[in-house]
């Protein structure tokens, strides 16, 4: 009786997965730090310094999705349209930051 409950511990159910999740990357090449947010999918803003790189992870649900930075510095911002997986790229603009999809 005892093998028999201690073999039965030992076949559990499996753990499920968590929900699947998608990501995108972002490059700072500006010369200030920026808070970057995927629009619509996360609350929180991921602060990423000059010269760095970040990825936001979030659960999955559409091929593109609109991604807001904001600069530090001057409290500007930019923002695009993208697709998972791609690479957000913040760089120094006229007087402004801007942003580009690789």
């Amino acid at each position: 009786m005892v093998l028999l409950v201690g073999l039965t511990g030992c076949f559990g159910e499996e753990e499920k997965p968590g929900p699947k999740m998608d990501f995108i990357n972002i490059r700072n090449d500006s010369s200030t730090e920026v808070s970057v947010r995927v629009k619509l999918w996360t609350k929180e803003a991921l602060p990423i310094q000059a010269g760095d790189s970040g990825r936001i992870e979030f659960k999955a649900g559409s091929r593109t999705v609109q991604v807001d930075a904001r600069s530090r510095k001057q409290w500007d911002d930019c923002w695009v349209t993208m697709q998972i997986g791609e690479t957000l790229v913040v760089f120094n603009a006229t007087e402004r930051i801007g942003c580009s999809v690789e």
